[in-house]
C-alpha cells in the first residue's frame, strides 16, 4: 500500500481514523516513543515499530508524518547489526525488527543502510523447517538463561513470527517463507500463533503475504483463509475469542483483514467488520484494549495445550501468562491499519468481479 490513497468509505470512517491518529499520536513519551504492554517494562521497540508500521498504511497527512517519526527513532537505535527487541534492555528478535522492516518497506526506506542490517538480521533466523524464530541462542541465551537454562521452544520456528516476516519483499528468504506458510496452513484455513492466542492475526499476515504481487491471482490458500476469517464475524460484524467473549476489536481487525486479502468481493462481511469497528470506537479516538498476547514457557512448543494461563504477570513471573496492551495501542494500530486497507479495497475493483458485477452491486 503506497499511502497515497484517499478515503471513499464515508465520512464516519475518515472521521474514525482521524481520531484514532491523534489517539495515537498524543500517546507517544517526551522522547516520541510509544510505549506498551508490561512484560520487562513497557515494550518501547515493539510498540514503535507497530504502532507505526499501522500508520503508515494511511495517506500523507499526520498519521504518516508520526510514522516517519517513528522510523527515524528506531533506526538510531541498537548497534546497526543487533536488531531490534522488545525495548532497550532485551536483546533484538526477528518477530519486532520484522515489524520495525515492515514500517520501513511502507515509508520506502528499505534501502537504507539500517534497514538492510535488519533484513541479514532477520533472515539469521531461518530455521531448517523453513520457518524464523522468534530468538537465536547466540544473541538472546546470556539474557535468558538468567531465568532458566533452556530456552527450546523460543529458539524455534513460529508461525505468526513467519508470517510477520513473509510480509517483507526484500527479505532473502522471503519465497522459502511462503513455502512454509502453505505447509503449515491448518485444515480449516486459519494459521496456528505462537505468541497469539487469536488465530486472526497470523491468518491476515500469511494470507496477505501470500498474495502480495498477485492482484489478480488469489491462492487458493488465501481463499480458503478468508472463507475461515469470514465465519469469524459474527451477523454484528464482531469476532468473539476467548478472552474477549463480547467482541475483540483486535481480532475483528486481523479478520477483517484476511477477508480483504483473499475475498475483497465479500462486501457484506467486509461492510459488517467495519461497522463493528466505527461502532465500538471510544470517545478518546482509541479501542479498548483486546490484543492478549501470551508469554509461554521455554520449553513449551504448543501453548494451544495449555489449560490455563495467568492474566497479566510480569517479569520472570509473567512465563505462562496472557498479557493486554493495556494503554489500547496495539489494539488501536491494528484497526487503523484494517480500516486503512478496506479503503484500498473500495479504491482497486475487486478481484475476480467484472465491472458490470460491480455496477451492478
Amino acid at each position: 500500500m503506497n499511502g497515497a490513497q484517499r478515503l471513499p468509505l464515508g465520512d464516519s470512517t475518515e472521521q474514525a481514523l482521524s481520531r484514532a491518529t491523534e489517539f495515537l499520536r498524543s500517546a507517544r513519551d517526551a522522547d516520541g516513543w510509544w510505549n506498551d504492554y508490561e512484560v520487562r517494562g513497557p515494550g518501547q521497540f515493539w510498540a514503535t515499530a507497530f504502532v507505526g508500521a499501522s500508520l503508515a498504511e494511511l495517506p500523507e497527512g499526520p498519521g504518516r508524518a508520526a510514522a516517519v517519526s517513528a522510523w527515524e527513532l528506531l533506526q538510531q537505535a541498537r548497534g546497526p547489526s543487533d536488531g531490534w527487541g522488545y525495548c532497550p534492555q532485551v536483546p533484538g528478535d526477528a518477530d519486532i525488527t520484522s515489524w520495525v522492516l515492515r514500517l520501513a518497506e511502507a515509508l520506502d526506506a528499505s534501502r537504507d543502510a539500517r534497514a538492510e542490517e535488519g533484513y541479514r538480521f532477520v533472515a539469521a533466523h531461518l530455521q531448517d523447517d523453513g520457518g524464523i524464530s522468534s530468538y537465536l541462542p547466540e544473541i538472546a541465551a546470556p539474557f535468558l538463561d538468567r531465568v532458566a537454562p533452556r530456552w527450546d521452544a523460543w529458539y524455534a520456528s513460529h508461525a505468526c513470527v513467519t508470517a510477520a516476516a513473509a510480509g517483507l519483499l526484500e527479505l532473502p528468504v522471503h519465497e522459502r517463507l511462503l513455502e512454509r506458510l502453505r505447509e503449515i496452513q491448518r485444515p480449516d484455513g486459519a494459521w496456528p500463533a505462537y505468541w497469539w492466542p487469536d488465530r486472526e492475526y497470523p491468518t491476515a499476515l500469511a494470507a496477505e503475504a501470500l498474495t502480495a504481487g498477485r492482484p489478480a491471482d488469489v491462492p487458493s490458500e488465501v481463499r480458503s483463509a478468508a472463507r475461515w476469517a469470514a465465519a469469524r464475524i459474527g451477523a454484528d460484524g464482531a469476532v468473539r475469542t476467548e478472552w474477549e467473549p463480547e467482541g475483540s476489536a483486535f481480532a475483528t481487525a486481523f479478520a477483517l483483514r484476511a477477508v480483504l486479502a483473499g475475498a475483497p468481493e465479500d462486501r457484506d462481511t467486509v461492510r459488517r467488520a467495519v461497522s463493528y469497528l466505527l461502532d465500538s470506537q471510544e470517545k478518546d479516538g482509541g479501542w479498548r484494549p483486546s490484543a492478549w498476547c501470551r508469554v509461554p514457557g521455554p520449553m513449551e512448543r504448543d501453548p494451544d495445550a495449555r489449560e490455563h494461563w495467568e492474566r497479566g504477570r510480569r517479569g520472570k513471573a509473567a512465563l505462562g501468562s496472557v498479557v493486554l496492551d493495556t494503554r489500547a495501542l496495539y489494539t488501536t494500530a491494528s484497526v487503523v491499519a484494517a480500516l486503512a486497507r478496506a479503503n484500498a479495497a473500495a479504491v482497486a475493483p475487486a478481484a475476480g468481479v467484472t465491472t458490470g458485477q460491480q455496477a451492478g452491486q
